[in-house]
């Protein structure tokens, strides 16, 4: 496919606490069977490049100082360009922040003629001339000036009653329905992110919103199908999405992360920032053990106890992160949104390493909570399994494949409309 020259893909992940880039070498599967990576049809990846530098210039997901902003992507990304002896022009980078909206949006097209008799009104089978059009119609949504989208990702088809449609071509009806959500970002955010990549003297190949990048990293077809929900813990933001019938049903962003617990330890303690890191990590959530719920659950209780934890501390990180999780919770509620999670929680990002989280989700959630280990690939080192990576590695598997995985169509109905489903469903800022 790429010919017998090595071809790379360079990830960028800027958090409020790390900023992380990641380089893979794109690799025939054939030759490269032993490693085990990331499948995106016939190509494999191999980590060959990691750097990562502590994030100056973000506050809860926000740039507030692009200068500094750009000295951190530019010092994460020289440290993965050296490792992996290339030069890193252009990256996949990720995108976050309370700014981030989703909305639902249909098209639909009649599969009759306008006149009333029988002949004209029959039932006809849906040709993929159908499908394009009603995907056309499902694009028409409202966004202002000082926004832009950056995807519109299919939910499903409806033929006239029968709803939860993957594919319906072929199917016969009267009416076809197309259902997306369309993620629209700041514009603001944009420019802000095209700046400082340009300082960084790099350009964006693909943006794609945080949460979708650490979905695709972590989650298993069989969670996205049954209804799942993935939540990124990060230091100034908690990220949410829940996916259900194998695509994305609701997506938020709360300006609360791990960071807020750990200045809730420092105050509470009178210790500083770093002391109070090392206890929350050893510390963690210890609160009254639950019932087990359909399966395994992780146990509350930190298994190593080795001296007694403060009391104070346990109070104070059990209570803010219960605070995060029912906020959460409550949003979720309000968006009508709880009855998809079904198969369980997944959690990811840095805030999400803290002993005893996962229980407590299971708690507040009422299922199975499991760490978002990411399991597409086996990385550099094993480095990369960590749940702080998820973002990282699922923007390296877009940019490997971009619409691996969300089109609908099977090889044998491929076709124009299927290229122009690739374009729709992964539809990104044009950076220029």
């Amino acid at each position: 496919m790429f010919g017998r020259a090595p071809q790379f893909v360079s990830a960028l992940d800027i958090g409020s606490e790390k900023t992380r880039a990641v380089v893979a070498q794109l690799c025939e599967v054939e030759e490269d069977q032993e490693l085990g990576d990331a499948k995106e049809g016939p190509m494999t990846l191999r980590i060959v490049g990691v750097g990562e530098e502590r994030t100056r210039g973000v506050e809860r997901g926000e740039f507030v100082d692009i200068a500094k902003v750009a000295g951190s992507i530019k010092a994460a990304t020289d440290e993965a360009s050296v490792m992996a002896s290339v030069d890193i022009k252009d990256v996949v980078v990720s995108l976050s922040g309370r700014h981030v909206r989703a909305v639902d949006s249909k098209g639909a097209i009649s599969l009759t003629g306008s006149s009333s008799s029988k002949e004209t009104r029959a039932m006809r089978e849906i040709v993929d001339s159908d499908i394009h059009h009603a995907l056309e119609d499902s694009k028409s949504v409202t966004v202002r000036s000082d926004e832009k989208t950056l995807h519109t990702i299919l939910q499903d088809f409806a033929v006239d009653d029968r709803k939860f449609i993957k594919n319906p071509l072929g199917k016969t009806g009267e009416r076809l329905t197309a259902h997306v959500k369309v993620v629209i970002a700041s514009q603001r955010a944009v420019n802000d992110l095209e700046r400082a990549l340009g300082e960084a003297h790099l350009s964006a190949r693909f943006i794609v919103l945080q949460s979708l990048a650490s979905a695709k990293a972590c989650l298993e077809k069989e969670e996205t199908e049954e209804g799942v929900l993935l939540i990124d813990v990060g230091l100034g933001t908690t990220d949410a999405i829940i996916y259900f019938g194998g695509s994305p049903r609701y997506m938020s962003c709360l300006a609360m992360g791990g960071g807020f617990v750990t200045r809730d330890v420092a105050q509470c303690l009178g210790c500083d920032i770093e002391t109070a890191v090392q206890i929350k990590t050893s510390t963690g959530c210890i609160i009254e053990k639950p019932r087990p719920i359909e399966g395994r659950v992780e146990s509350l209780v930190p298994e190593k106890d080795e001296s007694k934890p403060d009391p104070r501390a346990i109070k104070v990180i059990s209570s803010r992160y219960a605070e995060i999780l029912l906020t959460l919770r409550n949003d979720i509620r309000r968006a009508d949104a709880e009855k998809f999670i079904k198969r369980g929680v997944v959690l990811t990002g840095g805030g999400s390493t803290c002993l005893g989280l996962c229980g407590l989700a299971s708690r507040i959630f009422g299922v199975r909570a499991r760490a978002g280990n990411c399991a597409e690939t086996r990385c550099f080192d094993g480095a990369l399994q960590d749940p702080c990576f998820a973002s990282v590695r699922g923007l390296l598997l877009y940019g490997s494949a971009p619409s691996a995985g969300i089109g609908i169509f099977s090889d044998r109905n491929r076709s124009l409309i299927r290229r122009a489903w690739d374009a729709l469903t992964f539809r990104n800022v044009a950076l220029t």
